[in-house]
């Protein structure tokens, strides 16, 4: 008893054992097996003695149960390992890929951590990776369970890592086979391996601790990962951690490549005459505003200087977009659509870049909502975000740290009770960043308010709102 009672946080390691114990579960002994270690501190006692305190992260606990330790309570493996990787020189260039002229096939499996070895025929499934690898080739390795496709992969990447490009990958795995990932990345190499999911507290745990090198003074160095690989699920990625995704917004070609919509490579001027292109046919059929159709027309004509095209506050278009009855006029005389004359337009025609019907019948008809939704996200970006724009889609919070100018209502209702000022903050930026009506991804930002409001969304209604375009488009193809 004298003994536990020199342990300042005897009392809450009680309490947490008591926790676990209160559940109608076994204790389970990983509870108290130290999994890693994540920082160290120093702090001086009563007696005036320095104590050196570790950060641990226990065994099947998440991240923000993590509790500082004395150093005699930790395995000095575990210490080592915190110490080889705080020891490492924080690497912030980019090593480039061998040209394919260096690729050599292995004849034999190399003896990986804990003595192990490849099987002949994963010998052979890794070899096929790194060919494809050498020839900037993407691939699919399908085999049947069981095989160790899992290995394969991660043998893949220390062969890489081996060649001097010590990463960082990213591993985007279901959730039930994470355990196992973690598990063979650990046993098979000895990369820095990070598990990025769980509760908002547990993932600011893992950005704090696992994620990137910081200078004397406390500030992340970036581009320089603590982590080789990173391992998280599909879900996380559409939801949170702006530091593993880029943000697709209007008017931003370069994120726009990033959008996993794209099923193949791009470049940044394929998507520039794309989008003009879709919106040339928008306004070719837009029945509405002609300042709308004005604002547009300017906005996507090429400048002759190539640069981008900056309209402010272009024909009023600041004012509120009328609504119901009182926004309503008589119907507009039915015109012969009829594309305006211009040079740049033979590069971006819609009717030679846009072939399928069924998607053109969509776009059509849902033209007017295509521009109108163009107007506002341009006047959001120009007048309402402005410079902040870059801290926003690096995940800023917005609740504290962004002074962004709001907008004055045109009327009192509210949707909640809790609707307030802060709400109407993290709708604007919402809707910059994830774009219109994807109302769970912006509840389940942790930049937002609305996810310590309302809780975390369903994953699967993230996914599914993420592919809701396709399925309508796809619901709209005939059968047949």
């Amino acid at each position: 008893l004298e003994e536990l009672e020199k342990d300042k946080r005897i009392h809450q390691k009680i309490k947490r054992f008591k926790a676990k114990q209160m559940d109608d579960e076994p204790f389970n002994p990983d509870y108290v097996e130290v999994d890693r270690v994540l920082d160290v501190s120093e702090s001086t006692d009563e007696n005036g003695e320095t104590v050196t305190l570790y950060l641990v992260k226990w065994c099947s606990l998440p991240y923000e149960d993590s509790t500082w330790e004395l150093k005699a309570d930790i395995d000095q493996s575990k210490i080592e390992d915190f110490e080889r990787v705080m020891a490492r020189e924080p690497e912030t260039k980019r090593v480039e890929r061998p040209p394919t002229s260096d690729w050599q096939k292995s004849e034999s499996s190399r003896e990986y951590k804990n003595g192990n070895a490849l099987r002949e025929y994963q010998l052979e499934g890794v070899n096929w990776l790194l060919f494809n690898w050498y020839n900037t080739r993407n691939c699919i390795l399908a085999d049947e369970m069981g095989l160790g496709k899992t290995i394969q992969s991660i043998t893949f990447l220390y062969e890489i890592y081996l060649k001097g490009i010590h990463g960082p990958f990213l591993v985007i795995a279901p959730l039930s086979t994470i355990p196992n990932w973690e598990r063979e990345f650990r046993t098979w190499t000895e990369l820095n391996v990070v598990v990025y999911h769980g509760s908002q507290a547990s993932r600011r745990t893992i950005q704090a601790y696992e994620m990137n090198y910081r200078d004397a003074q406390g500030r992340v160095i970036k581009g320089a990962y603590k982590f080789h690989a990173i391992i998280t699920t599909f879900e996380m990625i559409l939801t949170d951690c702006p530091e593993l995704r880029s943000v697709p917004c209007w008017g931003r070609w370069r994120d726009i490549l990033a959008h996993g919509r794209f099923k193949r490579p791009l470049r940044e001027q394929d998507v520039e005459i794309i989008c003009r292109a879709l919106l040339a046919y928008c306004l070719l059929h837009y029945r509405g505003d002609e300042n709308i159709k004005s604002f547009i027309w300017d906005l996507i004509t090429p400048t002759e200087d190539g640069q981008s095209r900056t309209l402010s506050n272009h024909s009023g278009l600041s004012a509120p977009v009328p609504r119901g009855r009182k926004g309503k006029k008589g119907k507009l005389p039915v015109s012969q659509p009829h594309m305006p004359q211009a040079d740049w337009l033979a590069d971006c025609n819609p009717d030679v870049l846009l072939q399928e019907d069924s998607y053109k019948r969509h776009l059509k008809h849902h033209c007017n909502k295509v521009l109108l939704r163009v107007r506002m996200l341009y006047y959001l970006r120009q007048e309402v975000i402005g410079d902040l724009a870059d801290r926003i889609l690096e995940g800023t919070d917005s609740r504290n740290e962004l002074d962004v100018w709001i907008p004055q209502p045109f009327h009192a209702d509210v949707p909640v009770d809790w609707w307030d000022l802060e709400a109407d903050k993290s709708l604007l930026i919402g809707v910059f960043k994830h774009g219109y009506e994807k109302y769970n991804s912006m509840r389940a930002d942790p930049s937002l308010c609305f996810l310590e409001r309302v809780g975390m969304p369903d994953a699967k209604a993230i996914a599914a709102e993420q592919r809701g375009a396709d399925m309508v488009a796809d619901e709209r193809r005939p059968a047949g």
